[in-house]
């Protein structure tokens, strides 16, 4: 083993906690690596950031040196957000990616605050469980996948006209849904959403402009109204729920240098369930 992955090892942080439900003893280790700043400088955009798996890349990218602005709907997680991260590169902005009327100024609303963009994080979702008529499955496709559509367009133009060859990198939170036949209007979407990622990985690499994926499993994000106190098994072969925790340090490589060769990809975390 070479001295800089030792090194990287020692400076690792680890989490490990134990829960106990339905007489199962869950364990839930994770180790979040500190590259001392592997990010620093970046502009990073996350939508749907105020919690869950937004909040999680947030607070890594912060702080691994990137300059971050977070959007989403509820103007109030935004606010605890910010108070959380409590760090001056953290910038927020309201902002609901289903209204289309809206979007392209957001997007350059977004970037204005940044003083530029190098990354952009399709991370905001909506996902009805009970409901399946018209108007839901509007909104799911609006904001999972037709804003996604759109707001890559923007993005790219941007980093085309201002970035040169330096390009940049995009990055959808997909799910493992979209890897699955149903005729749920989310499983449609993240379907979609997939092949979109694909396809615009394949237009805008000449560009280099690196697209790529993140599929989670079932996780202890707000979306799935999940407490890890309370319940943290999951029949999955890690018997383990995914944590925001454990997608936050996939982005954040990929947002990385690191991973430039990774173009793409879906890249799934489930615990094993898809085996």
């Amino acid at each position: 083993m070479s001295s800089s992955i030792k090194k990287l090892l020692k400076k690792a942080k680890a989490l490990h906690k134990y829960i106990k439900y339905d007489g199962k003893v869950t364990n839930l280790t994770l180790s979040q690596v500190q590259y001392g700043g592997i990010l620093k400088g970046k502009r990073i955009i996350v939508t749907g950031g105020g919690s869950g798996i937004g909040l999680a890349m947030a607070r890594k990218f912060i702080s691994e040196g990137a300059n971050v602005v977070i959007t989403g709907r509820n103007r109030e997680k935004l606010e605890q957000a910010e108070k959380s991260i409590n760090n001056p590169r953290l910038k927020t902005l309201p902002w609901d990616v289903s209204d289309m009327s809206v979007l392209p100024s957001k997007v350059q609303e977004s970037i204005s605050l940044m003083g530029g963009l190098d990354i952009f994080v399709n991370n905001a979702a909506f996902i009805e469980h009970k409901q399946t008529g018209e108007a839901f499955y509007d909104k799911t496709m609006d904001t999972n996948l037709k804003a996604v559509y759109f707001i890559c367009k923007e993005v790219v133009n941007h980093m085309i006209d201002h970035n040169g060859d330096k390009g940049g990198k995009i990055i959808n939170i997909s799910s493992l849904n979209g890897q699955m036949s149903s005729t749920h209007p989310y499983f449609i979407s993240k379907w979609g959403l997939n092949g979109l990622t694909k396809g615009y990985a394949k237009e805008y690499a000449p560009h280099n402009i690196i697209v790529n994926a993140i599929a989670p499993g079932f996780c202890a994000s707000s979306i799935n109204y999940c407490d890890v106190n309370e319940n943290a098994y999951c029949g999955v072969p890690l018997q383990r729920i995914i944590l925001p925790e454990d997608i936050a340090e996939l982005a954040c490589f990929l947002c990385s240098d690191a991973s430039n060769g990774i173009v793409g990809q879906i890249i799934t975390v489930d615990g094993g369930f898809t085996l």
